[in-house]
């Protein structure tokens, strides 16, 4: 006994044989409880669904009451409750008629079987077919043909299925040249180069932002200083960084006051097409009601399809990073960053690493707290495959 215990116990450590046993034990429980705990129990039934002795009875007891009343209506609703049953129950009390005679229960037959015009009440179940094709009907209309409802309800939920697929899969598995057939992101080609819908704006590279070098160097805006990356474009052309790295992609994203909308997003692929990721900039914290938006925080976030969660930073206004009570609510978030100009800040994935620079910020002068909201704000992405 002990060596069978054992023996299941091993088989339970399996995950399907254990599934197997709860369904098992499901399905004896379910019909130990409709059988036994609560069997099911029949109310208003008709005739129809009674034991052959009680049909019978049922039917000697409507052919005495026809006898005493002659009521053929109700001697057609009687013989009409046995439905599909009813000829059959008529030849059993022929061949065993109790204390009825024949010619009661051949009057009962003339009666039922003789076509007889429906009154304005009818009592009778609708559209129950006597042996000669007279048709009982209720309150004399000719009850309307069953409809298919049930296929046109499944044929509508197989729409509203195919409709959801077809979404699904123009809205995200082709944005991202997912490949059906090997279950790994298919290469994109340049015919079908798609830009992300999250993107409101167009990317624009940072090489984009280089100015001339000229022969006598002029003090620039910080937006507008070269980039401490690779300052190539999106696939990664153009020199490396301090050591010697190319990024993958590269992006620069500004904000001004008044862009209630703002939200970033950017995808990167291999050289060869494939999909990598995502990077993006949101609006993370407010500060202030009314319009426009004071914005007092930004999300700063990489996506790795090769990693199982999104890495997120969030870049603080001066007012919000010494704040501690604003400061604690957005560390959840990610760790905070405190926006100044050349701030240098990181963001690692499994296989994926983002340098990240807040190239020029300043803050608004409504009566609000001292540099709590953002008047502008441009941050440079640089993305590294490890």
């Amino acid at each position: 006994m002990e060596n069978f215990t054992a023996i299941i116990k091993e088989k339970l450590k399996v995950p399907r044989n254990l599934a197997i046993a709860f369904g098992i034990i499901g399905f004896l429980i379910g019909i130990f409880f409709a059988y036994v705990v609560a069997p099911i129990q029949w109310t208003d039934a008709s005739a129809e669904n009674l034991r052959q002795d009680l049909r019978i009875e049922y039917l000697r007891n409507a052919i005495t009451t026809y006898t005493l009343t002659g009521d053929k209506v109700r001697a057609l609703q009687a013989y009409a409750e046995l439905g599909d049953k009813s000829e059959e129950t008529l030849k059993e009390l022929s061949d065993n008629p109790g204390f009825l005679n024949i010619e009661q229960i051949q009057r009962f037959s003339t009666a039922i079987n003789s076509p007889v015009a429906a009154p304005d009440t009818v009592l009778a179940t609708p559209g129950t077919t006597l042996q000669d094709g007279t048709e009982i009907l209720v309150d004399g209309v000719k009850p309307e043909e069953k409809t298919n409802s049930l296929l046109w309800v499944g044929l509508g939920l197989l729409g509203v299925l195919l409709i959801g697929g077809g979404a699904a899969y123009w809205f995200y598995f082709r944005e991202h040249g997912f490949n059906f057939g090997s279950g790994s992101p298919q290469e994109v080609t340049s015919e079908h180069n798609i830009t992300p819908p999250a993107v409101k704006r167009q990317v624009v590279p940072a090489a984009v932002q280089r100015q001339p070098v000229k022969e006598v160097e002029e003090a620039k805006p910080a937006a507008q200083r070269n980039s401490i990356f690779a300052n190539g474009n999106k696939n990664g052309n153009g020199n490396g960084n301090g050591n010697g790295e190319k990024p993958i992609a590269q992006f620069m994203s500004s904000y001004m006051f008044g862009d209630d909308r703002y939200d970033e997003s950017f995808t990167f692929d291999a050289p060869n097409g494939a999909f990598l990721g995502e990077c993006g900039i949101s609006i993370s914290d407010l500060i202030g009601v009314g319009e426009p938006k004071k914005i007092s925080a930004f999300d700063i976030w990489l996506f790795d399809k090769n990693d199982i969660q999104t890495v997120t930073k969030v870049i603080m206004s001066k007012h919000a990073f010494n704040d501690p009570a604003i400061r604690q609510r957005l560390e959840i978030r990610g760790e905070p960053i405190l926006a100044e100009p050349g701030k240098l800040f990181r963001l690692e994935t499994a296989t994926l690493r983002m340098e990240g620079r807040i190239v020029d910020v300043s803050y608004g002068d409504l009566p609000l707290p001292e540099n709590s909201y953002f008047q502008r704000n441009t941050i440079e992405l640089a993305v590294y495959r490890k």
